[in-house]
């Protein structure tokens, strides 16, 4: 499950999640202050993962039961 304070960068408009750079996974940030510091600007906004549509939760959950 989540924690409460896992955050992702999220790109709406694409329905993209922010991965590692050259990486296969993607990034999920501790804290929303965190995220926050690597915000890209207008393309990606910091999203609580329990946000996240349902399809995306699956992916990141499976992720992080590896």
């Amino acid at each position: 499950t989540f924690s409460e304070t896992d955050y992702v960068l999220y790109n709406r408009e694409n329905n993209l999640v922010a991965r590692f750079a050259f990486g296969r996974e993607y990034v999920i940030f501790g804290s929303k202050e965190e995220a926050e510091e690597d915000c890209r600007g207008h393309e990606q906004e910091v999203v609580k993962c329990t946000e996240l549509p349902k399809h995306w939760q699956r992916i990141l959950l499976n992720q992080i039961n590896k």
